[in-house]
């Protein structure tokens, strides 16, 4: 059984203008949905992934779990900004048992942060034949505790329980299929107010940055808002050419960012190519962004289907479209709730 088996647990994601929950039931294998909901924000609670009005942000946890019938309070917390740093490093095989406290005590040599002021997990995702024996690959996910605090002070004043922070990222890495794990694979979030890169080969996670555009920067060319509904703007205004002109020039800044991370990634470590591009996240369904990021790239560009490993009870699919790209960050994380 997973840490919380049938208790259930919620994926969390908050994000600029929106909170977004999916609550996840069973174990690994065998998940089933069986709610899931949102519930909008001002702009202003919420900037770059980071808590900025505690209040609100709580008052909408508690309509969000009201309005969406959310019966779990344990909760798995989505946070990736400029203040969370992931490393990918080879770390001696130590016995399992003593890998923490040797990790924590070389911390500082991976993470320009103070131990005292970071919260710090790590996986060990593979191991490897060093120069001096035996090597651990080791995933390091550091976040600072100040960009934290806020929003977990809004869960626990919502009278809910944050029972782990985990990497957005990480979290949509987790929602694939095996046959989209082979080789490798680039998951693009574009969420509302920040988007992310995750580049994982074979199913381990190398390389992550925050990536700076998003779906807010083209809502507010094209003078809509971030108010769901508003793709209905966006379809409208891109029938004008000063919309067909706004999208194209937006997109290829999204296409630019890839770019760009695939070309560092590509200096680090020697892969051949990309075999995917999956897209996750509100921005992913602008219309025509999925074939001008193909065309662009030269590579397959496709939607995430975040439930394609577990069961989504009764109507929910209908009524919250959990099979697109908007819930993915949330279902992923309620998966990690029930990773033993």
């Amino acid at each position: 059984m997973g840490v919380f088996g049938d208790s259930g647990v919620v994926g969390l994601e908050i994000d600029t203008g929106v909170i977004r929950a999916v609550e996840v039931r069973g174990k690994n294998g065998s998940a089933r949905i069986v709610a899931a909901g949102q519930v909008e924000i001002p702009e202003s609670a919420v900037s770059d992934g980071a808590v900025l009005d505690v209040e609100t942000v709580s008052q909408a946890l508690k309509q969000l779990w009201s309005g969406a019938g959310l019966g779990s309070k344990n909760v798995v917390l989505g946070t990736f900004n400029q203040s969370v740093l992931m490393r990918l490093i080879n770390f001696p095989k130590v016995p399992k048992d003593k890998l923490e406290q040797a990790l924590r005590l070389q911390a500082g040599e991976f993470f320009p942060i103070p131990l005292s002021q970071m919260v710090l997990d790590f996986a060990v995702v593979g191991e490897i034949d060093g120069e001096d024996g035996p090597q651990y690959e080791v995933l390091l996910v550091a976040a600072k505790k100040a960009q934290l605090e806020q929003s977990l002070k809004a869960i626990l004043d919502s009278k809910l329980k944050p029972r782990i922070v985990d990497a957005t990222p990480l979290a949509l890495l987790r929602t694939l299929p095996e046959d989209k794990l082979v080789g490798t694979t680039v998951i693009v979030a574009l969420s509302n107010g920040l988007s992310s890169l995750l580049l994982s080969l074979d199913g381990v996670p190398r390389f992550a940055r925050v990536m700076p555009v998003a779906l807010k920067q083209y809502l507010s060319r094209l003078g809509a808002s971030l108010m769901v509904g508003s793709e209905d703007a966006v379809a409208a205004t891109k029938e004008t050419g000063s919309g067909d002109e706004i999208f194209r020039r937006w997109g290829l800044s999204v296409a630019a960012e890839i770019r760009a991370s695939i070309s560092y990634y590509v200096k680090q470590d020697n892969f051949s190519e990309v075999d995917r591009i999956i897209l996750s996240g509100r921005g992913a369904q602008v219309i025509g962004l999925p074939e001008l990021l193909a065309e662009d790239l030269g590579v397959a560009v496709e939607l995430i289907n975040p439930v394609s490993n577990v069961v989504v009870s009764g109507n929910l699919g209908i009524n919250w479209d959990l099979e697109g790209p908007n819930y993915a960050v949330s279902v992923g994380l309620a998966l990690r709730g029930l990773e033993v």
